[in-house]
């Protein structure tokens, strides 16, 4: 009865260790296409009105400089640029994952799409001429971004109780943002945090490693990859 009874609890556990597999690629389709599917409206955008989609960016430019943010361009090519690249690349990571936390990593991921679609769309207008090793960068950028996103919302999904279907991910933001009740009120956990990331910590060291390897890449790509 006790090996039946470890057979049955191996099983098991290779059926959860599938579903969350599942999960993961499902939560990466999602976070993908909300990414390319913005990605491409904004450059559809740029070819039908190009003025517009100049002026909107030239505002959002401003904005980037008002707070600070620089590009490859404005450093020198040694190792103090390659560790500020590698830094504002991890903050950008670090702030998809905590609100991805939230599942509101589609919402973001949409965000991202249209900032480097009006990158590579209005390079042309802006007097950038755009290479095959930019879109290798932008790729690159992309796909840490979508990693990022696609673990916190795997966690998340298991916390919060959402599967990763269009239906329920859109009920829940609706009912998350029309709580004006409570708008600063944690969602409801159907199972504990904690729980979840202990059982997902090989999970997460895996996750650790990939992020770290593509930030590494993307960096010495963008200083020394050109």
């Amino acid at each position: 009865m006790e090996r039946i009874k470890k057979k049955r609890e191996h099983g098991f556990k290779k059926v959860i260790e599938k579903m969350n597999k599942q999960k993961f690629l499902k939560w990466f389709k999602i976070n993908s296409l909300c990414f390319i599917g913005a990605f491409i409206v904004i450059f559809l955008l740029v070819q039908l009105f190009p003025n517009i989609m100049l002026g909107f960016w030239a505002g959002w430019a401003s904005l980037m400089e008002q707070t600070g943010t620089k590009g490859a361009a404005e450093f020198s090519p040694d190792f103090n640029t390659f560790f500020s690249i590698l830094c504002r690349n991890s903050i950008s990571v670090s702030i998809v994952f905590v609100v991805g936390l939230f599942l509101q990593a589609p919402i973001l991921m949409i965000v991202y799409g249209s900032f480097y679609s009006l990158v590579a769309s209005l390079s042309s207008l802006t007097g950038i001429t755009f290479t095959f090793l930019d879109w290798i960068l932008i790729a690159t950028e992309a796909l840490f971004l979508i990693v990022s996103a696609t673990f916190a919302s795997t966690l998340a999904a298991e916390i919060f109780g959402v599967k990763p279907e269009i239906k329920q991910i859109l009920d829940y933001l609706k009912k998350e943002w029309m709580d004006w009740k409570n708008p600063w009120a944690f969602p409801e956990q159907k199972r504990n945090w904690r729980i979840v990331f202990k059982e997902n910590k090989k999970e997460f060291v895996l996750f650790i490693i990939i992020i770290l390897a593509l930030l590494l890449f993307g960096a010495w790509f963008e200083v020394w990859g050109y």
